[in-house]
C-alpha cells in the first residue's frame, strides 16, 4: 500500500515542475504529525495529500473511488477538520481513522450485498434465477419512493424484469467493484452521491425511507470501466434491483 501511495506522490511531484521537485526532496512522511503535513507552512501540495488519502481509502475498503478536483478539496478539508481536533495525530493514523469510518457505515448489509453480487461470478450459479430474485415488488418500490414516481417505477420494472431477463458479467470480467451507502445519505447530499449516476440528484426528493443502496460494476481485473449497474437496494428484508429511477420521472 505504501509503495502505491509513494508512487502517486512521486508522479505528482514530477508534474509540478521545479517547485514540485523541491517539495519532493522534502518528502511526505505519513508518520509525521498531521499539523506538519497539513499546516500553512507545509510544502506538500494539498492535491498530493488528497491523492494519498484516496489511495489509502481504496486499499482499506476495496473500492475504487472516482477522484475529481472537487472531491480532492473535500478530502483535504475533512482531514484538516480532524487534524484541528488532534494536531499531534500522525497522518497514517488520521487516514486510517477515515478509512475505518467508511468501513463501519454499513458493514453487515454491505458485506451481504457484495456476497450476493459475487454469486454472479460462480459458474455453478443459475444467473436467470438470481436475476429474477432481484425483481422488486410494488410494495418494495413504494417503501423506497414516493408518488407519483413510485407508480411509474412499478410499471417500468414490470417491463424490465421480463421472464427471460438475465444480468451477469462477461467472460472477461473477473472483478467486482461496489459502492454502498444509504438513501438517507444520498438525500443529505453526502459526497458519496458523486459515486452514483448524476440522475440520482433528480430523485432525491422522492426517497421516503432510509435503506441501504449500492451501485456495482463487473470489470476486467485492474479496470474501472465495465458493466455498470445502480439501484441495488435492501428493502423489506431482501435485495432488489431498481435501476435508473430518474428515467421515468413525471413531466413537471
Amino acid at each position: 500500500m505504501f509503495m502505491r501511495q509513494s508512487l502517486t506522490i512521486a508522479m505528482l511531484s514530477i508534474g509540478l515542475g521545479a517547485g514540485g521537485a523541491a517539495q519532493a526532496a522534502n518528502g511526505f512522511d505519513p508518520l509525521a504529525s498531521c499539523a506538519a503535513a497539513l499546516g500553512e507552512s507545509s510544502e506538500i501540495p494539498p492535491v498530493a495529500i488528497g491523492f494519498w488519502a484516496y489511495g489509502f481509502l481504496d486499499a482499506a475498503t476495496g473500492e475504487a473511488h472516482m477522484v475529481t478536483t472537487e472531491r480532492l478539496e473535500t478530502m483535504v478539508g475533512a482531514l484538516r477538520a480532524e487534524c484541528r481536533a488532534a494536531p499531534d495525530m500522525r497522518m497514517y493514523d488520521l487516514a486510517n481513522k477515515l478509512a475505518e469510518s467508511q468501513i463501519k457505515k454499513e458493514p453487515t448489509v454491505a458485506d451481504a450485498g457484495r456476497a450476493l453480487l459475487l454469486r454472479f461470478f460462480d459458474p455453478a450459479e443459475d444467473l436467470h434465477a438470481l436475476t429474477q430474485s432481484l425483481r422488486p415488488s410494488s410494495d418494495d418500490v413504494r417503501t423506497v419512493y414516493a408518488e407519483p414516481l413510485a407508480s411509474a417505477l412499478i410499471a417500468n420494472y414490470e417491463e424490465m424484469f421480463t421472464p427471460d431477463a438475465v444480468i451477469g458479467p462477461k467472460p472477461e470480467h473477473k472483478q467486482l467493484l461496489t459502492t454502498f451507502t444509504t438513501t438517507a445519505r444520498l438525500k443529505a447530499g453526502d459526497p458519496v452521491l458523486d459515486e452514483f449516476p448524476g440522475g440520482y440528484k433528480e430523485v432525491l426528493e422522492f426517497f421516503v425511507s432510509d435503506v441501504p443502496i449500492g451501485r456495482f460494476k463487473f470489470v476486467e481485473q485492474g479496470e474501472t470501466l465495465g458493466l455498470a449497474f445502480d439501484g441495488l437496494i435492501h428493502v423489506n428484508g431482501h435485495w432488489v434491483l431498481m435501476p435508473k429511477p430518474w428515467r421515468v420521472l413525471p413531466e413537471p
